[in-house]
C-alpha cells in the first residue's frame, strides 16, 4: 500500500491543478516550484515517480482527529442501530422523523431495504387493559423530557415488553398513548392546581 503513496498523491495533486484548485496542492504540502514540474510530467514520468520505491511524503497519525473519528463513527452506528429498531417496532414517519429528523423518502426507502410494509390508514387504539401497561411501563422509567432519545429507548422497551400479546400495540401506539396520557395528565394537574 505504501507504495502506491507517490502514485496517489501525485494524481490527487495532477486532479486538483487541473481543476484550478491551487490550495488543495498547497494543503498536501507542495511549492509552486514542485506543482510546476509536476504539472510538465510525461505520463512515462508520471508512472516513473510514482512506481519509485522512496517515498516523498511522509505518512503521519493526527492522534486527536483520529479518536474524534472513531468516537464520531461508533455515535453513528448506534444512531443508525436506534433508527432501525424503532422502524422495526412500527415507528410511524411523524415518530421517525420528530426523532431523527428524517424525509418520508428515507424512511420508506429504509423500511424497503428491512422488507417492513406498514399497514396505511388509522392506527388501531389498545384495548384498556394494553393502555394501562403502557402507561404504568411508562411511569416506572420516563425520563423528563418525552421528545428525547432516552424517552424513545423507554418507548422501544415498552414496545419490546409488549410484543408477545395477541394484539401487540406498534412503537407509534406506545408512543401516541404516552403523548396523549401525559396531556391528560398535565390538563388535570393544571385544573387541580387552580
Amino acid at each position: 500500500m505504501i507504495s502506491s503513496l507517490n502514485y496517489t498523491v501525485l494524481t490527487e495533486a495532477l486532479h486538483a491543478l487541473k481543476e484550478g484548485d491551487i490550495r488543495r496542492c498547497e494543503a498536501l504540502g507542495f511549492t509552486y516550484d514542485e506543482l510546476n514540474a509536476i504539472n510538465q510530467l510525461s505520463i512515462d514520468e508520471l508512472f516513473i515517480v510514482s512506481r519509485a520505491s522512496a517515498q516523498f511524503m511522509d505518512v503521519t497519525i493526527n492522534h486527536e482527529v483520529l479518536r474524534h473519528l472513531l468516537a464520531q463513527s461508533r455515535q453513528e452506528i448506534h444512531l443508525q442501530q436506534k433508527i432501525n429498531r424503532a422502524i422495526g417496532l412500527g415507528g410511524s414517519i411523524e415518530l421517525l422523523s420528530d426523532f431523527f429528523g428524517l424525509t418520508s423518502g428515507e424512511i420508506s426507502a429504509r423500511r424497503r431495504l428491512m422488507g417492513i410494509n406498514i399497514p396505511q390508514g388509522r392506527t388501531q387504539l389498545p384495548d384498556e387493559d394494553t393502555d394501562a401497561q403502557i402507561w404504568l411501563l411508562w411511569q416506572k422509567n420516563h425520563p423528563e423530557n418525552t421528545v428525547s432519545l432516552e424517552a424513545l429507548d423507554v418507548m422501544m422497551d415498552i414496545t419490546e415488553k409488549l410484543a408477545s400479546q395477541d394484539e401487540a400495540p406498534s412503537l407509534t401506539v406506545v408512543w401516541n398513548r404516552i403523548l396523549q396520557c401525559g396531556k391528560v395528565m398535565s390538563a388535570e394537574g393544571g385544573q387541580n392546581g387552580r
